[in-house]
């Protein structure tokens, strides 16, 4: 899969806060369809668009620049997908690299999950129900968070002859002053 290249050229739509929409601009080799670039050879159809993470654990945008891909594989051998593979170049030629689905959870875990002890500092009492309560709560909507995060980001390995994998890839935010980049 390193042979291949995805030309996906992405300009600016929408100024939401820091946030920025980049929409697929129609190049060589690349058509636009439902705001998706696409790229189709004889051995694979590669499509992305900038979407933005919109399930638990909030505020992935706030953080990281995400792209929904989907890949099919147009041979009759499997087809390996790598991290490696991918990589987004901001107007400056600043290359960023695939964030890791454990880097996102490390950095997004809810600090009780950390420190689930009470402080030591801590000089009112506490329900011990209440708190109870409120860690499994927090545990519950982490592991809704997890589950999400394997469910909906793409997932990296050999796809299968005639199969496709899609998902979310999550690059690190992109300054909002960058106008355009390249994935």
């Amino acid at each position: 899969m390193k042979r291949f290249i995805f030309p996906i050229l992405l300009s600016v739509l929408i100024f939401s806060g820091c946030t920025i929409k980049y929409v697929p601009v129609q190049t060589d080799g690349v058509t636009i369809a439902d705001d998706f670039g696409v790229n189709k050879t004889k051995s694979y159809t590669f499509a992305a668009a900038n979407e933005y993470w919109n399930k638990e654990p909030q505020g992935i945008t706030n953080y990281f620049t995400t792209f929904y891909v989907s890949i099919q594989n147009r041979k009759r051998d499997d087809l390996e997908v790598n991290m490696s593979d991918f990589g987004l170049i901001d107007k400056n030629g600043n290359q960023y690299d695939v964030v890791t689905q454990d880097y996102i959870e490390n950095l997004l875990a809810p600090r009780q999950i950390d420190y689930l002890l009470l402080n030591e500092n801590e000089e009112e009492l506490i329900d011990t129900e209440e708190f109870f309560n409120e860690q499994k709560q927090i545990m519950e909507q982490w592991r809704i968070a997890q589950n999400n995060l394997i469910t909906y980001s793409f997932h990296f390995g050999k796809i299968l002859p005639g199969a496709k994998k899609s998902g979310f890839i999550f690059f690190p935010k992109l300054e909002s002053q960058n106008a355009e980049c390249e994935l």
